[in-house]
């Protein structure tokens, strides 16, 4: 029986779902949240499946081409997230879903141009043409987006579809594998008990230099109990790659490569007195009753808490997101780019060392990645960043933490727009989490819904005891 998949392009200025069915080498390995190829008009690309159908919409369906990621790259509550955000904002889903992958995995389609047979003479050839065919000469063939960079205010592709139509060049649909890969590093550990080391050290080169270099290579792996990059070995020891690798040939270590994650709280120092807890304030008190009151609800819905700075709201997040874990779940934190302190992130590091994930723009391409990944893994108990990190596949969202959410930086200003304070709203409410929307000058709107019997709002004292 032939199983059929709803799928949203990587194709942005698309607005709509489309059906294909799923070829036999692809049945049960496929799933909801899985990105894959397919083909689409002339093209080649990716696609996320949002659902499995019954009955597609079409009577003939095309084949998904090919699975690129083994693990789904979105959870059914981030599909839902996105098709909501979508409706609201009239926007493609495909826009929506592409800002829930993390920065080089999505890749969207191109056209590749290169010269099939010179044109004898300039008869009929403008002077972009001639550009266009003298940089193909020089540098072959070259995507759309290459041929950008050199052609920055010119309109270059009406020119160029001249030529194709003429066969002059000929062009192709090209989809480019992901930009971002795990890192991997190579690693030496000792392969012996100590003492056949030590037996080995006297014969391990045929000059003293050898000998030494060795030797001293053999002693600091002897030394370590885990595997260590072998930039380490060389330091200690001055030994080389060749050195090494004799040492493997003669099975006294073992050289591999091993992945690392690329994390950026690792460069965050934390100290130990950010590790104690506060004694709550009774203005505290009552805060963390809403909470919990919140988190012992069938319906949850969102909590303001009103605080100036260093009226102890952070307090208040840290303890709403070991509640969160402690019922199996996960916490998100937002918090404005400009408010992304380091002692902000050193007092989640003191309480929740290991477990905590950092998302901002300042990311490198490969940090982000293996921080997206490892939520996705379930590694991550609580996502700190900007508004973006409200993306980050956690797969069991407990509790969604805006800090200063009348802050105008939670608005997307470019395209797809959207509303991060709203979004986080609906993602709480899909996934069945407590939302806490913290101000030390809330929107007047907000005020208002708190006051009302059928909402819940926890306004922290103005006393400073607590400390931020």
């Amino acid at each position: 029986m032939t199983t059929f998949v709803q799928i949203s392009v990587n194709v942005p200025a698309v607005s709509g779902v489309f059906d294909y069915h799923l070829p036999s080498e692809l049945e049960g390995k496929v799933g909801i949240g899985h990105l894959v190829t397919v083909p689409f008009g002339h093209q080649v690309v990716q696609g996320v499946v949002l659902r499995f159908l019954e009955i597609p919409s079409v009577e003939d369906t095309k084949a998904v081409i090919d699975l690129l990621d083994i693990l789904p790259v979105l959870t059914s509550a981030q599909i839902a997230l996105a098709e909501k955000m979508a409706e609201q904002t009239l926007s493609p889903l495909a826009a929506m879903v592409g800002m829930m992958l993390p920065s080089g995995l999505s890749q969207q389609a191109d056209t590749e141009f290169s010269v099939r047979e010179m044109p004898v003479g300039d008869k009929d050839i403008s002077q972009t043409q001639k550009r266009i065919l003298a940089l193909l000469q020089k540098r072959g063939a070259l995507r759309g987006r290459q041929i950008d960079r050199y052609f920055k205010h010119v309109d270059w592709r009406p020119s160029v579809q001249n030529l194709v139509r003429r066969g002059i060049l000929q062009s192709k649909s090209v989809l480019l594998a992901p930009k971002v890969r795990p890192k991997f590093i190579r690693t030496a550990q000792l392969a012996v008990p100590p003492d056949v080391a030590k037996e080995a050290m006297s014969a391990l080169g045929t000059t003293e230099a050898t000998q030494n270099r060795r030797a001293a290579a053999l002693q600091f792996l002897m030394r370590e109990k885990e595997a260590v990059a072998v930039s380490w070995v060389y330091a200690e020891s001055h030994c080389n790659i060749v050195d090494l690798q004799i040492l493997a040939e003669k099975d006294l270590i073992v050289l591999r490569e091993t992945e690392i994650w690329r994390d950026p709280v690792r460069k965050v120092d934390v100290d130990e007195t950010e590790q104690k807890e506060w004694t709550l304030t009774p203005a505290q008190e009552a805060a963390m009753n809403a909470v919990h009151e919140s988190f012992s609800d069938s319906i949850t819905k969102s909590i303001l808490l009103h605080g100036i700075t260093g009226s102890g709201k952070t307090e208040i997040y840290i303890r709403a997101a070991q509640e969160a874990i402690k019922r199996g779940g996960q916490a998100l934190i937002l918090v404005p780019e400009i408010a992304l302190t380091p002692q902000t992130v050193r007092r989640f590091l003191a309480r929740f060392p290991g477990q905590v994930g950092l998302i901002h723009s300042k990311l490198s391409q490969g940090e982000r990645y293996d921080t997206w990944r490892r939520a996705r893994a379930g590694q991550l108990k609580v996502i700190i960043g900007a508004r973006s990190a409200l993306f980050a596949p956690l797969p069991n969202v407990k509790l969604i933490v805006l800090d200063e959410f009348h802050d105008g930086s939670y608005h997307q200003t470019n395209i797809p727009f959207y509303d991060a304070v709203q979004a986080a709203q609906n993602y709480a409410e899909i996934c069945g989490a407590v939302c806490i929307l913290g101000s030390a000058t809330p929107p007047i709107e907000y005020r208002y819904q708190a006051a009302l019997t059928h909402s819940r709002s926890a306004r922290i004292s103005l006393s400073r005891d607590a400390g931020e």
